[in-house]
C-alpha cells in the first residue's frame, strides 16, 4: 500500500477515536461532573431527550473498551505503520505524506482523543472511590505526600532540562573556540608569517637606508603579531584541553598583580573534573575579584577559599577599606569589573554575592554542581 493512503487512513482511525472519546465523555464523565457541581435535574432533563446515553451508561465497559482499542489502532497507525517506508518507495520531503508522516492537526487529535478517555476513565471509575476514600485521614496524608512529590519532580526535571541546555551551550562554545583555533592557525597565522619572510627576503635585497629601517620595523611587528597570534592560539587550545588547575592558576593571577598582601588559599573537598566553559568564567570571576583586592582594597590579607562538594564554592575575603556603596551598586564609572563578573555568573547558571564593610569585602560565587561538573 501507497505511503500516502497509510497516511489517509491513519487519519481516518483519528477521527474515528475521536468520535469513541467523545461517547466516553458524553455517556460517563460529564454526567458525573454536572452532578457534582450540583446541576443533577440538568442531567434528568438530558437523560429524558437522549435515552440512548443511559444504555450506553449501563454499558460503560465496552464504551470506554471500544474506544481504546481505536485510539491504540490510532497510535499503530500514525506512528508505526504509516512511516514505515517500504522497498521502492520515494520520500519526498516537500510532500511528507509520500515519506508517511501524518499532519500535525491529525496528530493533535488523537492526542486530545487520548486526554479525553483518560479523562473520562477518571471521571467513570476512580473519582467515586476517591471521593469515599477522601474521609480518611491517612489517604488525605497520602494525597498531600503526592502532590509533594509530584512538585518536586516536575522541579527536579526543569532543573535537569536547565542544566543540560546550558552544557549544550557550553559544548557550542567549545566547539566555537575549537574552530576559531584551527580557522586562526590555517589562516591568519600563516599568511603573517608569509609576510614576515617576504619583508626578511625584501630587507636584505634593499639597498637604501630609509627603506631597510622601514623592512627592519614591518618585520618587528609581524613577528611581534605571530607571537601574539600565537599566544591566542595556545589560550584558545588550552582552555579546551587542560585540566582543572583553578587553585594554581588564582595563585598565580595573586602573584601577578605584586601586591602588598599576603595570600591564604584554601581547597577544601577533593578537586573535581569541570566543564572547560564554565571553568573558564569562574577562573575569570575570580581573577577579576583578587585583581580589585590587590589594587583598591589597601588590605594586607587575603583569603580564596575554593570549596568542592555537590557543588562549587569560590570565596575571596580581604580585610581592606571596603567598597563604597555606590560603586558596589552600580560599579566604577568607566569600569565593568563587577558587572562583568555577575554577568558571567550568569551564563553559568551561579549566584554572586558581594558583601562590603569597612572591615573588608568578600565575594562568594556559588555553582551548581550539575553546571559545572563533568562526573
Amino acid at each position: 500500500m501507497p505511503a500516502f493512503k497509510r497516511v489517509r487512513q491513519a487519519s481516518l482511525m483519528n477521527y474515528l477515536s475521536l468520535f469513541g472519546s467523545f461517547s466516553t465523555l458524553l455517556c460517563c464523565a460529564l454526567p458525573s461532573l454536572l452532578v457534582l457541581m450540583g446541576m443533577g435535574a440538568s442531567v434528568a432533563s438530558a437523560l429524558s431527550v437522549a435515552p440512548w446515553l443511559v444504555t450506553m451508561s449501563k454499558h460503560k465497559v465496552w464504551t470506554f473498551a471500544i474506544a481504546a482499542a481505536l485510539i491504540s489502532m490510532s497510535f499503530m497507525m500514525t506512528y508505526w505503520v504509516a512511516p514505515r517506508i517500504k522497498e521502492g518507495e520515494a520520500c519526498i520531503e516537500d510532500d511528507p505524506t509520500m515519506c508517511g508522516r501524518v499532519s500535525k492537526f491529525s496528530r493533535m487529535l488523537l492526542w486530545g482523543s487520548a486526554t479525553i478517555w483518560s479523562f473520562g476513565f477518571f471521571m467513570a471509575y476512580v473519582l467515586g472511590d476517591i471521593l469515599e476514600w477522601y474521609q480518611f485521614v491517612w489517604f488525605r496524608l497520602l494525597c498531600g505526600f503526592l502532590v509533594i512529590a509530584i512538585g518536586c519532580s516536575l522541579y527536579l526535571y526543569r532543573l535537569h532540562l536547565k542544566t543540560a541546555s546550558m552544557k549544550m551551550r557550553f559544548d557550542e562554545r567549545l566547539e566555537e573556540r575549537a574552530r576559531l583555533a584551527r580557522d586562526l592557525h590555517d589562516t591568519l597565522l600563516q599568511t603573517i608569517q608569509s609576510g614576515k619572510l617576504v619583508a626578511d627576503n625584501e630587507r636584505n635585497n634593499v639597498q637604501e637606508p630609509a627603506a631597510k629601517i622601514a623592512l627592519h620595523r614591518l618585520s618587528s611587528w609581524l613577528e611581534r603579531a605571530v607571537l601574539e597570534g600565537r599566544a591566542a592560539l595556545d589560550s584558545l587550545r588550552a582552555s579546551t584541553t587542560e585540566n582543572n588547575h583553578l587553585a594554581g592558576s588564582l595563585r598565580h593571577a595573586f602573584n601577578g598583580c605584586n601586591a602588598q598582601m599576603d595570600l591564604e588559599l584554601l581547597v577544601i573537598g577533593e578537586s573535581r573534573e569541570m566543564h572547560p566553559i564554565a571553568r573558564d568564567e569562574v577562573y575569570k570571576i575570580g581573577h577579576e575579584a583578587i585583581l580589585n583586592a590587590c589594587n583598591h582594597s589597601r588590605g594586607n590579607r587575603l583569603i580564596v577559599e575554593l570549596v568542592y562538594d555537590q557543588n562549587m564554592l569560590l570565596r575571596i575575603k580581604d580585610d581592606g577599606e571596603g567598597i563604597a556603596p555606590h560603586i558596589l551598586q552600580a560599579g566604577r564609572s568607566g569600569h565593568y569589573g563587577l558587572i562583568g563578573m555577575r554577568e558571567r555568573a550568569a551564563r553559568i547558571g551561579a549566584k554572586l554575592t558581594v558583601v562590603s564593610s569597612a572591615t573588608g569585602t568578600i565575594i562568594t560565587l556559588f555553582v551548581p554542581g550539575e553546571a559545572i561538573f563533568i562526573a
